[in-house]
């Protein structure tokens, strides 16, 4: 009996085990995936149900009806209606985006797109409608968005935003002088709600505001900067400077450099040693340094909108068609510009030496 007993409980262990296994290591399907991001848009959150049931509800949704084909096909037909869109016909994600943009609202707290719907079209029309959401969509689109201005959505690109730079000069206390200049280069391209504010490559130019030459009894050098605006896409000029924020996004990828009360970026080395017959370190920099900077102050740029993309499983789904027109209304959209979030290249930085102090105790 004790053995029948044991050989149970060793049963449940190692099924517990297993189990536990098998969820740890669940793949989810692409199809699947594709699913929950749709109905993300849909209604806020990933449904429940058998991938049938879920597909056969959004093409309901959508055009009132459900289509045909195999269900890779169905699902495929909906991705690219919704999420990917073609070069002909802007996807619904792009079309709610460009709505939102155009009349400056926000989506319900719920994230259901109908509730937005509703809200939008007693707002324009005076009345909701019953229509499929396809439909309701494009009618909004058509009304509200000139798609031949879809190129300067105006959005706030708020202060503290984030704006990673790398210096295309070398810095040096023992050389530099007061008002040299300080070319830097933009790297990543900066988004507010999907549209591209300030591009990768913008270069801007700093100068030098003060230089501290190293001294006796261990005092550093240091080297002050200003590093005045970029351009961003629409001509309009973005001040940077060295904030809190930037600094500890610096302190995090392991650089290091200070700020001044005035937000100047102060550099200078590490591990200084005081007495009376040493020399302190000159500040160094490196060209190609990278770091970040930050807006100074909250400013209005219009730009393009991000036309989202989302690449498909080739394994998963066969080349999808796209969704047969929901309405007269669909056709003559004019084609947007697509725009694409291109990844830089960026190399790890060497180390710097480069000391984080409150600017009181420099």
């Amino acid at each position: 009996m004790r053995r029948v007993f044991g050989f149970a409980v060793l049963w449940v262990f190692l099924f517990s085990v297993v189990l536990a296994y098998a969820q740890e290591g669940t793949v989810v399907s692409p199809i699947v995936r594709d699913l929950e991001e749709m109905e993300k848009v849909l209604y806020g959150t990933p449904q429940s149900g058998s991938v049938l049931a879920r597909v056969e509800k959004i093409e309901k949704d959508l055009t009132g009806d459900t289509l045909s084909g195999t269900l890779m096909e169905r699902v495929g037909r909906l991705k690219t209606f919704i999420l990917d869109g073609t070069e002909d016909e802007p996807s619904l994600a792009f079309k709610m985006r460009a709505i939102r943009l155009t009349l400056r609202s926000e989506p319900p707290k719920s994230g259901v797109l109908l509730a937005e719907l509703e809200e939008l079209e007693r707002l324009i029309f005076g009345v909701a409608s019953s229509d499929p959401i396809g439909v309701r969509v494009d009618r909004l689109y058509r009304t509200c968005v000139d798609p031949t201005k879809a190129a300067s959505f105006t959005v706030l690109v708020p202060r503290e935003t984030l704006v990673k730079v790398a210096l295309e000069t070398e810095l040096n206390s023992e050389r530099n002088e007061a008002g040299d200049p300080v070319p830097y280069v933009v790297l990543e391209d900066v988004r507010i709600e999907g549209v591209l504010v300030i591009a990768r490559n913008t270069r801007g130019q700093g100068k030098i505001v003060k230089v501290r030459r190293r001294g006796a009894f261990g005092r550093p050098g240091r080297i002050e900067i200003d590093f005045g605006t970029v351009e961003a896409v629409d001509g309009t000029p973005i001040p940077l400077t060295m904030g809190e924020r930037a600094i500890q996004e610096n302190k995090a990828l392991a650089y290091a450099v200070g700020a001044s009360i005035a937000g100047l970026a102060i550099f200078g080395p590490v591990g200084a040693v005081a007495g009376v017959f040493v020399q302190g370190e000159p500040a160094r920099v490196e060209k190609g340094k990278q770091f970040y900077l930050e807006v100074a102050e909250d400013r209005e740029v219009a730009g393009p909108l991000e036309v989202p993309h989302f690449e498909k499983t080739e394994e998963a789904f066969p080349p999808a068609t796209p969704l047969p027109s929901i309405s007269e209304e669909s056709e003559g959209i004019e084609e947007l510009p697509e725009t694409g979030e291109v990844s830089p290249e960026v190399t790890p930085a060497p180390q710097v030496e480069i000391e984080v102090q409150p600017f009181e105790e420099w």
